[in-house]
């Protein structure tokens, strides 16, 4: 038998599902696999926890070195995302534990609720909402917005999420799209219509900037005092990655000074988010409490692909969109021969 766990954060503090629909069917289908949920919230998780299972499917808890002292059961972590900051991936590979992503299950939805906020900043819709609210009509002609039609979208970090917003963007007739990835080729951007630019160009010259690398040693405060500084006064970020790419601190000074024009984010260095935050105060940021994608269409195509990829553990095959790749041929050979 080849035994399941769903971390806790799966069910309500009642034990109810939180997601209705997130593909569980296509376990249910494989006689030969169990799954139950984890008695216990922990993060990190423990050793004993880890021990019982063939394979975890994992919402947020963290894992460290320490979660694989003397597990030799567990063959894969199935991250419901495709954020792993929470995971010790080099721990994951010491203990020859595969980790997979549910990478491109998330593109849509994220895509979408960039532009939401895209349209929410330049035409100013929580203020103008807020001044039929408080019966503020008059002081409509101080509110005037701005359209996408011929600004220039910026994109840290074109994975699958900056591919799809630049495709979902034509329609609104934009410039030509600037990406910063040092790690996407020259035919990959002429395919799909955008320029590779630096760093500096990209934000010189972008009305919109969207953040969306995953956070790594490397991307820690990518955007920090300096680069701020040569952002327009007339763009906005927008950050559905992590909280960390962009140094808050800086971030903070920059829109308390009027240095740029705003900024949205459902992600932000330390979570969640305390009352006494600086960003609760000014007008020109939007906030969400890391869930501004979260629709039931985006939580059934990740369950369904996390499921997927344990029934493609179970039958003995590589799974799709495994991070640490170095090991599978170990892996394979040690924990599915």
């Amino acid at each position: 038998m080849f035994k399941v766990g769903l971390t806790r954060d799966f069910l309500t503090p009642e034990g109810i599902l939180t997601y209705k629909d997130m593909g569980l069917d296509i376990l249910d289908k494989v006689p030969d696999i169990k799954y139950d949920f984890l008695e216990k919230w922990e993060s990190p998780l423990q050793p004993e926890t880890l021990q019982q299972y063939d394979a975890i499917i994992s919402l947020s808890p963290a894992y460290t070195a320490g979660s694989f002292k003397n597990v030799t059961r567990l063959k894969a972590i199935c991250r419901f995302g495709v954020g792993y900051d929470m995971l010790d991936v080099d721990a994951c590979s010491k203990a020859n534990v595969i980790v997979t992503i549910t990478r491109g299950a998330v593109n849509y939805s994220v895509a979408e609720a960039i532009i939401a906020w895209m349209l929410a900043l330049s035409h100013k819709l929580v203020a103008k909402n807020k001044l039929v609210r408080e019966g503020k009509w008059l002081e409509r002609n101080q509110y005037t917005g701005s359209e996408l039609r011929e600004k220039i979208l910026g994109v840290i970090g074109f994975g699958g999420i900056g591919g799809q917003l630049t495709q979902m963007l034509k329609v609104f007739n934009m410039q030509q799209p600037l990406v910063y990835d040092p790690y996407i080729s020259e035919e990959r951007a002429v395919a799909l219509g955008v320029k590779k630019a630096d760093l500096q160009t990209l934000l010189q010259n972008a009305d919109f900037i969207s953040v969306n690398c995953p956070l790594t040693p490397e991307t820690k405060n990518l955007v920090d005092e300096k680069e701020l500084t040569l952002v327009k006064e007339s763009a906005f970020i927008i950050n559905t990655a992590r909280g960390g790419i962009i140094n808050e601190q800086a971030l903070i000074n920059t829109l308390t000074n009027k240095k740029i024009a705003g900024y949205a984010t459902d992600v932000f260095e330390k979570e969640p988010v305390i009352e006494s935050h600086p960003f609760f105060a000014m007008d020109n940021v939007l906030m969400a409490p890391h869930c501004i994608a979260w629709t039931n269409e985006l939580f059934r195509e990740i369950g369904r692909m996390a499921c997927t990829q344990v029934v493609q553990v179970a039958q003995g095959k590589i799974p799709d969109h495994v991070l640490n790749t170095d090991i599978i041929d170990q892996w394979y050979s040690e924990k599915i021969k």
